[in-house]
């Protein structure tokens, strides 16, 4: 990695160690937001891991949802002409 892209070698820290170096510093300062930018990059790679292990989640609930109408169908469809 080029060192312009990470002046302080903040990518190389801790979260903890991070933070600890962040808090030397005043808010405003090239190295605070540094600190700032390093941080939201970790939180949006967490993120984007969330919403990758979230899909599976979901297109199983989509499944769940319309067997759950079919079911639905059809016992109205079986109590209808059950009548007739």
């Amino acid at each position: 990695m080029k060192n312009s892209e990470d002046p302080y070698r903040l990518k190389d820290k801790s979260d903890t160690e991070l933070h600890e170096w962040m808090i030397q510093y005043k808010p405003g300062t090239a190295e605070y937001i540094a600190g700032i930018q390093e941080s939201m990059s970790r939180i949006a790679v967490i993120e984007e891991l969330i919403e990758k292990n979230d899909k599976p989640v979901r297109k199983r609930e989509l499944i769940a949802m319309f067997i759950a109408i079919m079911a639905l169908a059809v016992a109205i469809f079986v109590i209808v002409n059950s009548y007739q």
